[in-house]
This record gives C-alpha cells, sequence and structure tokens, in this order.
C-alpha cells in the first residue's frame, strides 16, 4: 500500500511510500490520494515519506509545493523524508522555505521513524 498507517515505539505513523515511483501521472495521484487521506484526519500526523529513486521534473516539484503549502503543512505535526540526499536536499530546502513546512531528511527509515516517535 502506497499510503499506510505504521506504528513504531507506539506512535501511529502516516507512511507515504513513493519509492522507485517513475510514472508522473501515478506520482500526480498518489500525492492527490496523500493529500485527500490528510483532510480526513483532524491533523497533528507524523508523516514519513520514501521518495528514493522517484522520478523528479519540474511540474512535479510544482504540484509538491503546492500540496505543501495547502494541505501537509496544515495537517502535519512532524515530517520526515528518506531520499532526499545530494542535490535534491537543495530542493528540500528550498521546498520548505516556500511551504513553510519543516521536512526533515533522514538517510535511514529507521532514523526517520526514531525521529517521529520521539516526543
Amino acid at each position: 500500500m502506497p499510503i499506510n498507517k505504521i506504528t513504531h515505539k507506539g506512535k501511529e505513523i502516516m507512511f507515504c511510500d513513493f519509492k522507485d515511483m517513475k510514472n508522473k501521472q501515478a506520482i500526480f495521484d498518489q500525492l492527490d490520494e496523500m493529500a485527500n487521506t490528510f483532510k480526513q484526519t483532524k491533523g497533528n500526523l507524523l508523516v514519513l515519506t520514501d521518495v528514493r529513486g522517484t522520478k523528479n521534473d519540474p511540474e512535479i516539484v510544482d504540484k509538491t509545493k503546492r500540496l505543501g503549502k495547502e494541505v501537509f503543512s496544515v495537517y502535519a505535526k512532524k515530517r520526515a523524508i528518506i531520499g532526499m540526499d545530494g542535490l535534491r536536499g537543495l530542493i528540500l530546502k528550498g521546498y520548505n522555505a516556500i511551504t513553510g513546512n519543516d521536512l526533515k531528511p533522514f538517510p535511514t527509515l529507521e532514523e526517520a521513524k526514531d525521529y517521529l516517535a520521539a516526543d
């Protein structure tokens, strides 16, 4: 399941798995599903997103920024992401600045989950 709830150290985390997605329309569809899922909650979500090996282009970045500002920053309490190393780290800094998000990059899923589960 691309978007599901997992539990780590007693905390519920919304896991958004984009790993190795290459089809732009599939990425757009999953971003929309993610936004709709967020909107159906009461907010204060702990969110983990995996984008390792995912296609990245300006249209995908623009849609992600728009949803980040309009939805993700509103419903998420803490966010972590895997797969934003190297040049993608620069994109992440711009994304955080534009959207007002504080999306934290991590090298592994375990480190990201530990960060989200910590008080």
